[in-house]
């Protein structure tokens, strides 16, 4: 689930850059596999408790995938919103420069792997050090947006696209935060102690 995840960025990234429409809404589309994978890890959840009736280490293990299961939903639902936005942009005869969102959209997806990483090594101290680089992605964010705003306001013709590339910088944003959530659930899941890394 994770590493479709990871995909649906690096895809979303990659038909924006190579305006490739069907790369795009393969992304949209593929958005269905990763609720249904949710839906089913929920369910398998849910089963378990219901009959083996974890309690200590064991319960917090349950509920910990089940949270981090549900964060990467929501990082497909972003994934999808990503590659939404960029679809009308292809059609443009041009855009602004995308070398600072195409550079967040890498981070991004590079956060996504490596904390999946830590995930399946149970390794919380690498889960903090993947959560301490989300002030990277949102210095880049605030990079973009000033940049977007700075060429929206010199030429008005870039307003629609503009608007397009601060939405999908948002999203991409979202995705890292979500990713910090994951290293908080597995600094849990190692120490039982819960801990605010944003």
């Amino acid at each position: 689930m994770g590493g479709m995840v990871a995909e649906g960025v690096a895809s979303a990234m990659t038909g924006l850059e190579t305006r490739d429409g069907d790369r795009l809404r393969a992304v949209v589309a593929g958005d269905v596999e990763v609720n249904e994978r949710h839906r089913q890890e929920r369910d398998r959840g849910l089963a378990v408790l219901a009959s083996q009736h974890p309690i200590g280490p064991r319960l917090n293990e349950v509920f910990g995938l089940m949270l981090m299961t549900s964060e990467l939903e929501r990082m497909g639902d972003h994934a999808k919103s990503c590659a939404r936005y960029a679809l009308p942009l292809i059609e443009l005869s041009s855009r602004p420069r995308l070398e600072t969102i195409l550079r967040m959209g890498r981070y991004v997806e590079e956060q996504v792997r490596d904390i999946l990483e830590a995930v399946t090594a149970n390794d919380y101290r690498r889960a903090q050090d993947i959560a301490a680089r989300d002030d990277r992605i949102d210095r880049i964010y605030h990079r973009v947006f000033e940049e977007m705003v700075e060429t929206m306001r010199e030429q008005s013709e870039w307003v629609y696209a503009g608007t397009n590339l601060i939405f999908i910088a948002h999203n991409l944003e979202r995705i890292a935060d979500r990713v910090t959530n994951i290293a908080e659930d597995v600094v849990f899941l190692a120490t039982g102690r819960l801990t605010e890394l944003g």
